[in-house]
């Protein structure tokens, strides 16, 4: 500990010598250092204990305030060290004796400051693997490390033995932004393919596809190192084995044309942008758009604007709008767009620069962004806006939240006040200033009481009073829908912040209906939950249309445009150096070391740190040379000047050198004093076709969304009425007539516990009917009978053959044989719509002839009428509503309906003249 290490150090076996050459210099040498001298000698005088308590004074004499070592001056005169040379070693060994006692002090204290960054980490991170163990939940790196578990633990040969049986080829796409973690599961995979003769005959192969030169997703564990063993270790395997080898170079590029290309082997042939990405004027890139016209344009950075000193005592009427660099190359990369969309030719695709042809790529989102998309709105330039938001810094959510909030406590007058001048409030700062002076209560109490003095003001007041009564019993989503719905809120966003409020504000509801599924319906929860959660919306920038798109280089990989569009070209990648990975020797595992402030930075952090810094400049580099190839036609690279002189690692130096090494042609820049710098190719092939769809007319919003200026939505249609489900076989209501008359229930049971024959009898026909048309006409007779003479029917012999009889005289009549003939189906679903009446239904009996369709309804256990006039109507209502569904379904033919009553075996046919007054709708 520190403790010992001072203890240690404050006796040492070089203390005589530096003691007399202290005592020397004390004598001869000049003023100050003879008084050094004296303090050293000081300090060596005194015991153990009081050094240690003097140590810093003592390490004050050799280093510096910042902790650099003194010159050799401060120990020993020129001309004494002239007189006598030897003085100096004792005081240089000392000074590199401190060096390392506080090297190994401040290594200390980082072991410590890291031990303690562990202790608070480990249980968060356990908390954290505990929490999606009990969810059933797993993250990206859960998916890697089980995978891995699966492939490479010892207990993984069974999973590899079946895996290796069914993978024959193995792609690997992008493999410059693979983790280690990733290779190692892509090896296991292909361990198999290259240790010997298979179990089938089968040629397994590899195809791997990457580029080196792309690998910028370092914050997701891609290493451009592991690209170069992973290679190596496959190369290895493969021909270890006696199989192909072959590697592919990539030089000729599909995407951009010949400027371009010739700008990125120029840029990359310094070897400060090569670092990381190849060696000094090895790059080479060959155009397959040869002959087609492009161009690489270069301007001087933005200057800031003069600023002018307010007159003292002058109160401004106005604010004062920005007025920074950034903000002015913001402001002319819009007029510029301005002017060259629709006018700038594109020669390559015969026809001009459209705004969705033009890609805007930043290092990162910062103030610069957000005024570029402020500047492109208010020059009328179409914008898709950022390819990434944070959900709680868009305008409309945050006027949401403070709704929300000012529900939660309508005493906190500043909350209240942000509701009132917000959209949804709809109050103006004059407004305000006429409600909130000179009130005696809150802000929301002075509302209330005063809402009927203006009709703002009241309708301020009935938005925020509905809402107040529900916040305790509505959930969050219903809570906002009902704002934005019903209160007219999204309306009232979209007139005053535009129609791009729209995807925050949706993305809020659908936050909120998240939240809902796992948490208790709070607000006060939900605005917790929302803020803690740091939610980031992507959009998916290949789907923005007919739109200028701003992204991040890391969010543009994979993508391209006709015009690429750099401005953020003068700041170098933030360093990220106070939490280091140092791994361990011992383990092979990779330790955590922080050091927050200078005190905790040793030796070896500081190597750490270097080679830190090494690795993000390459990257930097290789993040440059991934921007200047997502141009296919034109690029435009800009930037505005730093406070400090911009650095000769930034982008636009390394591509200022690269024009320099071009034929470029200078230009007077019109916006800013200096010079442009262009190269650009005639067209001498035909133009290839665009491959952009031609702008098509913009399309309206649909009526009950709204519409510019005010986002009135229309009022919706009529709604029909509703269909009503008809279930003819159990039809409702007096209106419709009495049915056939029903047996008491209590005669369905004889005094011995035995069913009466009437009910019996009926279920018996119905069974006949349904079965024995499936039955040879020759043999249903003998069929019938043997069925029903079965014990358990408990029929006599006379009384089954006269239920036979019956049967067999309805199967045979002549106008209902097609009823059970061969085309005949039983119990068949129907369903359908007839006007506005759903009907469904069950077909006892139906056949589908050429000319005409037959039904047929079986009626058990009612006495059956006298003739098909008496039928009721509850049944004719059913057979044609049965009869219109046909019609429908077999149009052109007639239907006919029949009703059989059991009972009586007796077919009822009821003509179309009696069904007509009850059809659906009559």
């Amino acid at each position: 500990d520190d403790a010992a290490l001072l203890a240690a150090a404050v006796a040492w076996p070089g203390e005589p010598a530096l003691r007399a050459a202290a005592a020397d210099v004390q004598a001869r040498g000049s003023a100050a250092t003879a008084a050094r001298a004296e303090r050293l000698l000081g300090w060596l005088g005194c015991d153990g204990a009081a050094r240690v308590e003097a140590w810093s004074e003592w390490t004050g004499e050799f280093l510096t305030k910042e902790g650099e070592p003194r010159a050799d001056g401060a120990f020993v005169n020129k001309a004494l060290a002239t007189a006598a040379p030897d003085l100096l070693a004792a005081f240089a060994d000392e000074r590199a004796r401190v060096v390392a006692v506080e090297d190994a002090r401040r290594a200390l204290a980082m072991a410590a400051v890291s031990a303690a960054l562990a202790t608070l980490a480990v249980p968060v991170a356990q908390g954290y693997a505990a929490r999606m163990e009990a969810s059933g939940r797993l993250d990206y790196d859960d998916l890697i490390g089980r995978t891995s578990g699966l492939l490479i633990d010892p207990g993984a040969a069974w999973v590899l033995y079946k895996l290796d049986g069914g993978i024959d080829h193995l792609l690997l796409d992008e493999v410059q932004d693979t983790a280690p973690a990733q290779w190692r599961i892509a090896h296991a995979l292909t361990a198999e393919f290259f240790a010997g003769a298979g179990a089938r005959e089968t040629a397994r192969t590899v195809f791997a596809v990457g580029d080196v030169k792309q690998s910028i997703y370092s914050f997701q564990g891609a290493e451009a190192a592991e690209f170069d063993r992973a290679r190596a270790l496959l190369r290895a395997r493969v021909t270890g084995a006696g199989a192909t080898w072959v590697e592919r170079p990539l030089e000729v590029s599909f995407r951009s044309t010949a400027p371009v290309l010739d700008l990125v082997d120029r840029v990359f042939a310094d070897p400060i942008a090569a670092a990381g990405v190849t060696e000094p004027g090895k790059l080479r890139h060959f155009a397959d758009r040869a002959g087609q016209a492009g161009a690489v344009e270069l301007w001087p950075l933005a200057p800031p604007p003069e600023e002018t000193a307010p007159a003292p005592w002058t109160v401004p009427e106005q604010n004062h709008g920005q007025n920074s660099a950034p903000q002015r190359l913001a402001e002319t990369l819009a007029g510029w767009l301005r002017a060259r969309i629709g006018t700038l030719e594109l020669p390559g695709r015969g026809r001009t620069l459209r705004a969705g042809d033009v890609m805007i790529l930043v290092r990162r989102r910062n103030d610069f962004t957000r005024s570029l998309l402020r500047a492109l709105k208010g020059a009328g330039v179409p914008v898709a806006g950022l390819d990434r938001m944070v959900l709680t810094e868009q305008p409309a959510v945050a006027d949401l939240i403070a709704l929300a909030e000012a529900l939660l406590l309508p005493q906190d007058d500043l909350t209240f006040a942000c509701y009132l001048t917000s959209p949804l409030g709809g109050l103006t700062d004059a407004d305000l200033m006429a409600l909130a002076p000179d009130r005696t209560g809150s802000l929301a109490e002075a509302l209330r009481a005063r809402a009927g003095e203006h009709a703002a003001w009241e309708r301020a007041w009935a938005g925020f009073a509905t809402l107040l009564a529900r916040v305790d019993y509505a959930s969050p989503h219903a809570l906002l829908a009902e704002a934005l719905g019903p209160l007219g809120g999204r309306a009232r966003l979209f007139a005053r912040l535009g129609a791009e409020a729209g995807e925050p504000v949706d993305e809020l509801l659908a936050a909120a209906l998240d939240y809902g599924r796992t948490h208790p319906p709070s607000l006060q929860g939900f605005l917790h939950w929302l803020r803690r959660s740091g939610a980031e919306v992507k959009r998916e920038q290949e789907a923005a249309g007919e739109a200028v798109r701003i992204l991040t280089v890391h969010g543009a990989k994979g993508l391209q445009a006709p015009l690429v569009i750099l401005p953020d070209t003068t700041a170098l990648p933030p360093a990220d150096d106070q939490l280091l990975w140092a791994e361990d020797p011992a383990s092979g595992a990779a330790v955590p070391l922080w050091s927050p402030r200078k005190e905790f930075r040793c030796a070896a952090g500081e190597r750490l740190r270097q080679e830190s810094a090494a690795k993000r400049r390459e990257e930097h580099n290789r993040l440059l040379y991934v921007a200047l190839t997502r141009a296919e036609d034109r690029l435009l690279v800009c930037g505005w000047a730093p406070r400090r002189r911009q650095p000769d690692t930034c982008w636009y130096e390394m591509v200022r050198r690269g024009f320099a090494a071009l034929p470029a042609t200078a230009a007077p820049f019109a916006a800013w004093e200096g010079e442009a710098l262009s190269v650009e190719s005639p067209q001498t092939e035909p133009p290839k076709e665009s491959r952009a769809p031609a702008p098509a007319a913009p399309v309206p919003p649909p009526a009950w969304l709204g519409a510019a200026p005010d986002w009135r939505p229309a009022p919706p249609p009529p709604e029909p009425p509703r269909p009503q489900p008809l279930a003819p076989s159990r039809p409702e209501g007096v209106a419709l007539g009495p049915v056939p008359a029903a047996d008491s229930p209590l005669a369905d049971w004889s005094a011995t516990g035995g069913k009466t024959a009437r009910f019996q009898r009926g279920r018996l026909l119905h069974a006949l009917l349904q079965h024995l048309p499936a039955v040879a006409p020759a043999q249903r007779a003998a069929a019938a009978r043997a069925w029903l003479a079965r014990p358990g029917h408990g029929l006599t012999d006379p009384a089954a053959a006269e239920l036979a009889a019956e049967v067999l005289a309805v199967l045979d009549h002549p106008d209902l044989a097609p009823l059970f003939g061969p085309d005949s189906r039983a119990e068949v679903p129907l369903s359908g719509v007839v006007g506005e009446t759903v009907i469904g239904g069950l077909v006892d009996r139906l056949a589908v002839l050429p000319d005409r369709v037959l039904i047929a309804d079986f009626k058990t256990n009612r006495r059956p009428p006298a003739s098909p006039e008496e039928t009721p109507v509850a049944y004719l209502r059913q057979m044609a509503a049965y009869r219109a569904v046909l019609a429908q379904v077999f149009p052109g033919r007639e239907v006919r309906c029949t009703l059989i009553w059991t009972a009586a075996g007796r077919a009822m046919t009821l003509a179309d003249a009696l069904l007509d007054p009850h059809a659906p709708g009559a």
